[in-house]
């Protein structure tokens, strides 16, 4: 008689447990915005960004952070504050993918930060080190 609570319960924790990773309970959210054309690897396209705007008070961070299609390479980004506190390090990013969440490492109060975003880019064949980059934009919190 005491095992309908049980199985109840068993169920009810499987199925909050798939919610949560249905719903991408935390974590970093990479989605494919263009499928890739990578092109001779000459030359390596580095999106700037002036300002990126996040919610204070939380780390979980909706971005557009891209690798466009036509490069021959992976980007590896880093955000770190002006005094080079790392607030995010993603994953590899393929040619037309891009982050569309981020988790920082803390979360920031309301207000401007001066940030630098470092790319570290490889080639696709072999994953050696290529050429990369650092852009200094303003975080802004509200």
């Amino acid at each position: 008689m005491n095992r309908k609570p049980n199985i109840l319960a068993a169920f009810l924790v499987l199925a909050l447990a798939l919610l949560l990773t249905a719903c991408g309970a935390g974590g970093d959210r990479v989605e494919r915005f263009a499928e890739a054309n990578p092109g001779s690897g000459a030359n390596i396209a580095i999106p700037g960004y002036e300002k990126l705007s996040f919610t204070a008070g939380k780390t979980a961070q909706t971005v557009n952070l891209k690798n466009p299609p036509e490069n021959a390479c992976t980007f590896v980004l880093t955000l770190t504050m002006e005094d080079g506190e790392t607030l995010w390090t993603g994953k590899a990013l393929s040619p037309g993918e891009a982050f569309t969440r981020i988790t920082l490492t803390r979360a920031l109060d309301a207000g401007e930060y001066p940030a630098t975003l470092h790319y570290d880019c490889f080639s696709l064949q072999d994953h050696t080190p290529l050429n990369g980059a650092e852009i200094q934009l303003t975080i802004e919190v509200k």
